[in-house]
């Protein structure tokens, strides 16, 4: 699992680079205004619609279907259930797309309260209307890409979200002229069609065995519905946050639905790379353990992964609250993105870095139950969560605007993070929550002393163009990691090994060669 969590890291981390690249670019034309909230915006039913068709999710719901064909030695089954689900959903997914696009003008109002302005919500609707085909895309790239996981094919999920993110950036920036910001609409629906679907398409051509089969009462497709029917129906924080920010966003005013999507995207990043990562790779070996019946080594597994990820978070966290104005700085404040722009999304990247740790511990966490088959748990637990948590948005932004609702962010996802962890273990049991408890100590005992470290570099800074911003956050960051370099040697912490031996390895054959 440990290359495989490599590999998707690293392209994680390239196409984070790429969206830090198309967020700057963004920012640069249309700072933080109506028209990035109206993009934003465009967004929301498309992304909602692939939620309740359990579209985003295929990777949970298909892998443990298909890995059970395949290691029974039946992949003719495998294949047919594939075809089953990309026949049958695909076709209830293009009605839901057609009916989204007719009840746009009627939707978007709704989602985004805030939104006055009839030209911005004609925007935001005609961006919608380009966005939504892109999820028919993503579907069927989602369900190609599952069945390469189980062939232990990752190269191409890292690859395709750097293709999608290229062309949203080309598509801005070549029609930016003649069609102002609704050319990175149209760059997305592009990307979809390069990225996660024909990359994904190309590689999975040879093994792919796809006949359209319409049929609701497959035994193998009502398997898939059963697992994917709590997904469905579940209102869980995990989702439900994102809705809330931009829908309480809206009322904060012109320009906060922007400052909050850009302070989270950005931690996001860490997410993506440490925990998101770990989730996607651990899957289909839990899935495999799980089938083999080797609970004992399954529950190893989590542990020592929990530990890792927890530690490696609570890190990131931070150095994301210890540097997060030279971040934001650095590569938003420029062109129509104003310093005050900067100010504020600065301050809403530290409050939603403390919530960063319990993203990835919930994330990885929830894979040893969809690994069971076991995906109606998870949805009640963060159902319940929600429902606690929507009164804090709606409190903590009233008193406190956009930094009231990161908090409630990171606050929502903590409570749901230990629920998830605490009720895995007591209904499963195989994992070790002291152990991780002590990784979590440790993780904030170097994060505390490598920010705070940093931080006082940084302040000795006082940039006034992009060359010294770059400056002061590359001097910072680079004594945030001499600093944790030598506590996690003189603390010998075992959460670091694993990285750390990888790099001596790779140091070593090069001096060999």
């Amino acid at each position: 699992m440990g290359m495989a969590a490599l590999l998707l890291a690293i392209g994680v981390l390239l196409s984070r680079i790429l969206g830090f690249l198309r967020e700057a670019i963004i920012a640069y034309l249309h700072g933080a205004s109506s028209f990035t909230d109206a993009y934003i915006a465009a967004f929301q039913i498309p992304e909602q619609l692939s939620y309740f068709l359990a579209a985003g999710t295929l990777s949970i719901t298909f892998i443990p279907l298909f890995s059970s064909y395949l290691s029974k030695g039946d992949e003719e089954g495998g294949w047919r259930l594939f075809s089953v689900v990309a026949t049958t959903m695909g076709t209830i997914l293009f009605v839901c797309i057609i009916l989204g696009g007719i009840f746009a003008p009627n939707i978007v109002p709704v989602l985004n309260p805030g939104f006055k302005d009839p030209e911005q919500i004609r925007l935001a609707v005609l961006m919608t209307r380009i966005v939504l085909p892109a999820q028919l895309l993503f579907y069927f790239g989602g369900l190609l890409q599952a069945t390469l996981f189980v062939k232990e094919k990752f190269w191409p999920a890292a690859i395709s979200p750097l293709i999608y993110n290229i062309c949203i950036i080309l598509g801005g920036v070549l029609l930016n002229p003649s069609l102002g910001i609704v050319g990175f609409a149209i760059g997305a629906l592009a990307g979809a069609f390069f990225g996660p679907f024909g990359l994904s398409f190309l590689v999975a051509r040879k093994d792919l065995k796809l006949k359209l089969i319409f049929d609701l009462k497959d035994t193998g497709f009502l398997e898939f519905v059963k697992l994917s029917f709590p997904l469905m129906i579940g209102v869980g924080l995990v989702s439900v946050d994102q809705w809330l920010l931009q829908y309480y966003g809206t009322l904060q005013g012109t320009g906060a639905v922007s400052w909050l999507m850009n302070g989270r995207k950005l931690m996001m990043v860490a997410f993506a790379l440490i925990g998101q990562a770990a989730g996607q790779a651990a899957l289909p070996f839990l899935t495999r353990l799980f089938h083999e019946e080797q609970y004992e080594e399954m529950g190893t597994m989590m542990t020592r992964s929990l530990k890792r990820v927890g530690f490696l978070s609570l890190v990131a966290a931070s150095g994301l609250a210890a540097l997060a104005k030279p971040i934001v700085y650095t590569i938003f404040e420029r062109g129509a993105f104003s310093a005050s722009d900067a100010e504020i999304t600065a301050s809403l990247l530290t409050f939603f870095a403390f919530g960063l740790a319990s993203w990835s511990i919930q994330t990885f966490a929830v894979r040893g139950f969809y690994a069971r088959k076991d995906t109606i748990t998870p949805m009640i637990i963060s159902s319940v969560v929600a429902l606690f948590a929507i009164p804090v948005y709606y409190l903590l932004q009233n008193s406190y605007s956009v930094q009231g609702l990161a908090a409630a962010s990171s606050i929502g996802i903590s409570f749901n993070a230990v629920a998830t962890l605490l009720v895995y273990s007591r209904k499963n049991g195989g994992i070790d929550l002291a152990s991780i408890l002590k990784s979590l100590v440790s993780g904030l005992f170097h994060g505390l002393l490598s920010g705070a470290a940093a931080y006082r570099v940084s302040i000795l800074f006082t940039p006034t163009d992009t060359f010294e911003k770059i400056i002061q956050l590359g001097t910072a960051s680079l004594v945030f990691g001499v600093v944790l370099l030598v506590l996690s040697t003189l603390t010998k912490a075992s959460e670091l090994d694993f990285l750390l031996s990888k790099v001596r390895k790779k140091l070593f054959r090069k001096k060999r060669s």
